[in-house]
């Protein structure tokens, strides 16, 4: 009765390595596969089986990908003016030519207010961004992407290109659809929640039953 799991498990091993034919054993894919296998099969799990949760294993990999892209991005731009993503991501937001206030584009990049004061101070430091007064509140001001700015953008623009179909691996076009549509969801689901701000609701998220 002892080698029973064992045997279960080879089992298991063998149907995962012969659906997905991966290039290597890979722990949190088997995983995953387990848990979408136990979806199909009515009772594939027992109540008490002490599986990873889905949403933890979604959560990981999502962070895995940040990761990645931040990995490859360091190599990128270690000889630009342009520091990191977050960098990039702000004048991203402003090239060519559109003027915004800095709360909206903080707010753009989906930073946090300190955060994002950061980033804006370095680029005005750097010179890849200026600002002037707003024409309709004297209280705001525009920021807009430098011809510095604009010629960091460029000289990088072919390695980003390069760089976000390298990040998407080895995924078919139907899968890179089905994917930004699931992305695009998410966002949509979170945004509204990230510009609220409001630590009693986000406290809240944290208490409250599972949305499944």
């Amino acid at each position: 009765m002892k080698y029973e799991v064992l045997k279960e498990l080879i089992k298991l091993s063998e149907a995962y390595e012969e659906e997905l034919k991966p290039s290597e054993w890979q722990r949190e894919q088997f995983i995953g596969w387990l848990l979408q296998k136990g979806k199909r099969e009515e009772g594939f799990f027992e109540k008490n089986d002490n599986i990873p949760s889905q949403d933890g294993l979604i959560s990981m990999f999502i962070s895995f990908m940040f990761k990645y892209a931040q990995f490859y991005s360091k190599r990128l731009l270690k000889d630009s003016p342009i520091y990191s993503l977050d960098d990039f991501g702000m004048l991203a937001g402003l090239f060519p030519d559109k003027e915004l206030r800095k709360t909206d584009l903080i707010k753009r990049g989906i930073m946090e207010k300190s955060s994002g004061n950061e980033v804006l101070k370095r680029l005005l430091k750097q010179g890849l961004i200026s600002e002037k007064s707003h024409p309709e509140d004297r209280r705001s001001k525009l920021i807009y992407i430098s011809p510095a700015g604009k010629a960091a953008m460029l000289s990088i623009s072919k390695g980003m290109n390069q760089l976000s179909k390298h990040v998407t691996g080895n995924l078919k076009e139907q899968e890179k659809a089905s994917l930004l549509q699931m992305l695009m969801k998410l966002h949509q689901f979170h945004k509204p929640i990230f510009e609220r701000a409001d630590e009693k609701e986000i406290n809240h998220l944290f208490t409250e039953p599972s949305l499944n």
